[in-house]
């Protein structure tokens, strides 16, 4: 039995699990044995079993902003730093210190590839970036230097795509070594995000969406915050916290506080959905909307999110207070399916707080 269109589900009705990583979240990675890895602020790195269990935690010296698994190895943005870590132990192998902030690192087949920024407080902007090649041994091969900030960096083909700030803007296609491939600088706004995949497109500070060739895709009426690529469209923010899915016109939008972090999710009724993560300032929410015709599912409110991870079976949320919630497809599938609780039952609610507490 569905739930009528004015109510959504409690998403704390079925959370899969809930763990604490003992600092604000910054960074979560779902890895595809359904394995959680998380950073944090503070540089705390935590790996948990799909079924919850601690298989290692690590201290690194600053905030995790980016994180990628390869070939047993974990390779994480460290404030200043490209830390390696084993993947099975957590043991650090070797760190890098770049020029300025680390902002993201990826893997080729051949190397590891990283983003630098220096930001001036006095011109209130970023004013010389770099991008990377280090070995899996923690050598440097190459720096790219340049006076554009690369906002995205990517897998794309064997190598990589860098979406890239003023003055150039554009983007940078890379080799698997790291070598500069294409540059385009055709656009006139800086590039903000993109999405993963063949064929990305591309979100600009100008509220445009573009492809690779230009092609205007969608386009808002502030700078494009995110963008995620569905099968049936894309789901655009703006940073003004207006939302629209897309495809070759506008299929449904919603508005509200400012769009913190957002993620594709579990099929529903054959239909896919969205997580969006909200914060007004002082209190935050998420809200799990259908892709069809943006009906609001499911809702959780009063956590100030970081981030989201999805893999297809699950998807992770970490937030400020250091908790990580993560929610499993099958289980959330199944409580969709259910009659709604109404009015909510707080002997129901105390009952799934004690539940979620004994898999702690």
């Amino acid at each position: 039995m569905r739930r009528n269109t004015s109510q959504a589900m409690d998403l704390t009705s079925c959370t899969w699990m809930v763990r604490e990583l003992g600092e604000a979240v910054s960074c979560t990675v779902l890895i595809d044995d359904d394995s959680l890895l998380v950073g944090g602020w503070d540089g705390t790195i935590k790996h948990w079993t799909e079924a919850g269990d601690l298989i290692w935690e690590a201290k690194t010296p600053n905030r995790i902003s980016s994180m990628v698994t390869k070939d047993g190895s974990i390779y994480a943005t460290s404030g200043l730093h490209i830390v390696c870590l084993q993947a099975s132990t957590g043991a650090i192998q070797w760190n890098v210190a770049l020029e300025g902030s680390a902002d993201a690192v990826m893997a080729t087949s051949t190397c590891v590839l990283a983003a630098s920024s220096v930001y001036d407080i006095e011109h209130n902007d970023f004013i010389e970036s770099a991008i990377w090649s280090i070995s899996f041994d923690g050598d440097v091969l190459a720096t790219h230097r340049m006076d554009e900030r690369p906002w995205t960096l990517q897998p794309y083909n064997q190598g990589a795509i860098a979406g890239l700030g003023r003055p150039l803007n554009g983007y940078l296609i890379l080799d698997a070594n790291g070598d500069i491939l294409e540059q385009n600088k055709d656009w006139e706004s800086p590039t903000i995000c993109a999405t993963r995949g063949e064929n990305p497109v591309f979100g600009l500070a100008d509220g445009s969406v573009r492809s690779m060739d230009g092609a205007l895709v969608g386009s808002m009426q502030s700078a494009i915050s995110s963008v995620l690529k569905h099968p049936d469209g894309y789901l655009l923010a703006d940073d003004q916290g207006n939302i629209e899915f897309v495809h070759n016109d506008v299929k449904w939008n919603a508005s509200g506080n400012d769009v913190v972090a957002s993620s594709l999710g579990f099929d529903i009724d054959e239909k896919g959905s969205c997580w969006v993560a909200r914060w007004n300032g002082s209190q935050g929410e998420i809200i799990v909307h259908s892709i069809r015709d943006g009906q609001q599912l499911a809702s959780l409110n009063g956590h100030r999110i970081h981030d989201m991870a999805f893999n297809g079976q699950r998807i992770a949320v970490g937030c400020e207070n250091g908790q990580v919630f993560v929610w499993e497809k099958e289980l959330f599938q199944r409580r969709m399916q259910q009659p709604s609780q109404q009015p909510k039952d707080p002997s129901r609610s105390a009952m799934f707080e004690k539940l979620r507490a004994l898999r702690k």
